[in-house]
């Protein structure tokens, strides 16, 4: 019986000195898969400004779909909070930025090195379900003043329906 006291006490102190390594490891992974997001978007929207050129509207404008895979909680990857693309959640839109956040974790704020400047007609593109969610990057305006249209696309819209 005590033998079975001590492999208890022991489990329960090992659990509890693995928990916060598993649970850092879990918010690490997670920062990179949405890092790695930031980059497509800011590798996505430096292409279009380069390569591009603008046109007055964006039923005409080059456009580049971006997906961004938000993990669900699990024993390998945290849950973010959220991914707002063109400043914060409920913040004013038309930012150069990322912001995300995990659910333990404080805000943090991603720029993106953009030759133009973003615009968020429906104010910051928020991202907080789990699964593939797509955005769309477009070169709209005149070409001495371009800037980069960045909306949501609904799932199961058409390619056509976002350019």
């Amino acid at each position: 019986m005590i033998r079975l006291v001590v492999a208890a006490a022991l489990t329960v102190a090992t659990f509890a000195a693995v928990v916060p390594a598993v649970d850092d490891a879990r918010a690490t992974r997670t920062d990179a898969i949405i890092e790695r997001a930031v980059d497509r978007i800011d590798r996505a929207g430096r292409s279009l400004a380069t390569t591009e050129d603008a046109t007055p509207t964006r039923e005409r404008a080059a456009t580049r779909r971006i997906t961004i895979r938000l993990p669900r909680a699990s024993l390998t990857a945290a849950q973010p909070a959220f991914v707002a693309i063109g400043g914060r959640p409920r913040g004013p839109g038309n930012r150069s930025a990322v912001t995300f956040a995990l659910a333990e974790s404080p805000t943090r704020v991603r720029g993106l090195s953009l030759p133009v400047p973003v615009r968020t007609p429906a104010g910051p593109v928020v991202l907080r379900e789990p699964g593939r969610r797509s955005v769309s990057l477009a070169l709209v305006g005149a070409a001495e003043r371009p800037t980069l249209v960045v909306t949501r696309r609904p799932p199961g819209a058409s390619v056509a329906a976002a350019t």
